[in-house]
């Protein structure tokens, strides 16, 4: 008899009621065995083979290991070592707020990394070369958004851009009353990392650039690098201030290390450069300051901030407002409210920033008479 007739047939509740919960039962134990699609179990094992310059722990995984494994940009994931754990998003940049952890595939670093964006990785993970790391799925495409927003990369053939100056991502700083011809800014002229240093160097020798502040060399690095012959020149007749940055404006490290260059910047002669490597986010944030400090408003100190990334990825404000939305929100907005000593960034287009960024400087350590003199620097012919 089918099963539909036998359970008509009984006649007794009890007997309906045991037989129903047996159904049931079987249902939930089907469901229950189901394979989980939603969070596939992926892992990769690996290593730490080094730590970087900026604190970040640099494994032995490259990024088409992860892909193989089955990761893909914007997963979030786990990172265990030894007895500790963080959970991370996978990106090919740095795009989080200082403190943040992330994973990284970054283009041009060798392999994938891990580590708490611009502060470098804490005290509890330093240590721990040749330790063993598990890479596990936490949740798959959970940060895509944010990928797909941020997802940028920039070719180093000088044929994809168009001119030199863009290349070199190159330009003179004239927000607020700085006079122009006074202040560029640049990539860096004398790391040839990312190929573009012989164009810079040429930049700076047309423009005639006096005195450069370099964001991102110790003497070591500048002693073992082969300089075009303008950037020798200026870094052998002393106008050369290392000035070496981790890229979180927070820190104090930076900040301490910033204002003791800036003291110096004065007593060398106009006109000046600033630079890292890409001339991105150190540089961006040190011209950040000063143009605020020589009374630039909130849009003209955005303006030359997203220049940076029209010249390397063609992005404008005009067709890529969600991609420049995330760049301000990850980037420049909280280095302006951290030198502006404000908490809500919607204030930030009406900060007088010339008097934030002065008394900022004040608190940590520059005298009146040491911020008038940069300032006259900048704006006095």
């Amino acid at each position: 008899m089918p099963l539909s007739m036998r359970l008509l047939s009984l006649s007794h509740s009890g007997q309906r009621s045991a037989l129903l919960l047996f159904l049931f039962s079987i249902l939930v134990l089907t469901t229950s065995c189901k394979k989980d699609t939603t969070n596939p179990v992926v892992k990769l094992e690996g290593t730490i083979e080094s730590y970087n310059e900026f604190g970040a722990a640099m494994l032995n995984v490259k990024a088409i290991d992860m892909t193989k494994a089955g990761f893909t940009l914007g997963d979030v994931v786990a990172i265990s070592v030894k007895d500790k754990e963080i959970v991370a998003p996978y990106y090919d940049g740095f795009y989080a707020l200082s403190g943040e952890y992330i994973c990284v595939a970054y283009p041009t670093y060798p392999s994938v990394c891990f580590t708490a964006n611009n502060t470098g990785l804490p005290e509890e993970f330093s240590g721990l070369e040749g330790e063993r790391v598990m890479i596990t799925m936490k949740k798959k495409g959970g940060k895509t958004d944010v990928q797909k927003a941020m997802s940028m990369t920039y070719t180093n053939d000088r044929n994809n851009y168009p001119s030199d100056s863009a290349f070199a991502n190159a330009r003179a700083v004239s927000a607020g009353n700085i006079i122009t011809g006074r202040l560029y800014r640049t990539s860096s002229p004398f790391s040839n990392e990312i190929e573009r240093a012989t164009y810079v160097s040429a930049y700076l020798e047309q423009h005639q650039v006096k005195t450069v502040l370099n964001l991102a060399d110790t003497e070591e690095k500048m002693n073992g690098y082969d300089m075009p012959s303008y950037s020798r020149l200026l870094w052998e007749e002393g106008n050369v201030i290392l000035c070496p940055l981790k890229a979180d404006p927070a820190a104090d490290d930076f900040n301490n290390r910033l204002i003791a260059a800036l003291k110096e910047l004065p007593s060398h002669p106009a006109p000046y450069l600033v630079h890292c490597v890409e001339g991105k986010d150190r540089t961006g944030y040190v011209c950040a300051l000063l143009e605020g400090l020589c009374g630039a408003t909130y849009q003209e100190i955005v303006d030359d901030y997203l220049k940076t990334y029209e010249n390397y990825y063609q992005v404008t404000p005009q067709k890529d407002r969600e991609v420049c939305d995330a760049l301000l929100y990850l980037r420049l907005n909280p280095c302006l409210k951290f030198y502006a000593g404000v908490d809500d960034e919607t204030l930030l287009p009406n900060v007088d920033y010339a008097k934030a960024f002065s008394d900022f400087l004040l608190a940590h350590g520059m005298s009146d008479e040491q911020i008038g003199a940069l300032v006259q620097a900048l704006t006095v012919q």
